[in-house]
């Protein structure tokens, strides 16, 4: 089964809630600027330092991801292109006190103003699958202190997290088998280790789950499937932003 070339991995971590913008929580300035990032894995984060906001070669379904802490498989509907443009988003808060949820929050109203976005909430029963620890143990290790984050994608098909946590594979896992993950491993802190997907010599493959399955047994990891209500995210409308 080929490799799918532009892998994103997110790394959402907090839960909040994600209630539709308020008027009284916007940015004092920001700036949306579309670009061109060339293609293979990179993260998308939202860094928040001193009231600033900053997302990088982001789509607009990720760009949602991040205001609503959710994942992309979560996210459905919406025009073909929100998952092509990519853009740079910069944005200062008038406070530099602001916290993470009212970023988040403010966040969501640029979305609205620049972007016209408009959604709902839905509950559908889908199939959710939790990432556990198989039996004899994870086989990556946890990353030192010193080390930079990294994502980096080889030949062959290797993935490379350096510096990582669960919830970044989390989501590249979702992203991979186009269904919600949650995590359910127990192992917190940041860690070193990646995913191979190199097909097995003579192994025919049932589908993407089976290959991505493979890919977690050789790090001691695996998928748990059940049946669950999933809150989902629709989007109703959305238009390419407005210029600066």
């Amino acid at each position: 089964m080929p490799h799918r070339a532009a892998l994103i991995a997110f790394s959402a971590i907090l839960c909040v809630s994600a209630q539709q913008p308020s008027g009284d929580a916007e940015f004092e300035v920001a700036s949306v600027k579309p670009v061109e990032v060339p293609p293979g894995p990179h993260a998308v984060a939202l860094r928040m330092n001193h009231g600033t906001a900053r997302i990088g070669g982001a789509t607009l379904r990720q760009i949602i991801v991040q205001a609503y802490l959710t994942q992309r498989v979560n996210v459905l509907g919406g025009p073909a292109w929100y998952d092509s443009d990519q853009y740079d988003v910069v944005a200062k808060a008038a406070s530099p006190d602001a916290s993470p949820e009212q970023i988040r929050q403010m966040l969501r109203s640029l979305l609205a103003d620049r972007f016209k976005l408009a959604v709902h909430h839905e509950t559908r029963d889908r199939t959710h699958y939790s990432l556990v620890v198989a039996k004899n143990g994870p086989k990556f290790q946890s990353a030192k202190a010193e080390e930079a984050t990294g994502l980096q994608q080889n030949q062959g098909g290797q993935l490379v997290f350096q510096r990582h946590p669960m919830a970044t594979l989390v989501n590249t896992i979702a992203n991979q088998i186009d269904a919600p993950v949650d995590d359910k491993t127990g192992l917190s802190g940041f860690f070193d280790y990646q995913l191979d997907f190199t097909p097995e010599p003579g192994r025919q493959y049932a589908d993407r789950l089976d290959f991505v399955l493979e890919a977690l047994d050789r790090i001691g990891l695996k998928l748990e499937a059940k049946k669950a209500p999933t809150e989902v995210l629709l989007v109703d409308h959305a238009e390419r932003p407005s210029p600066n």
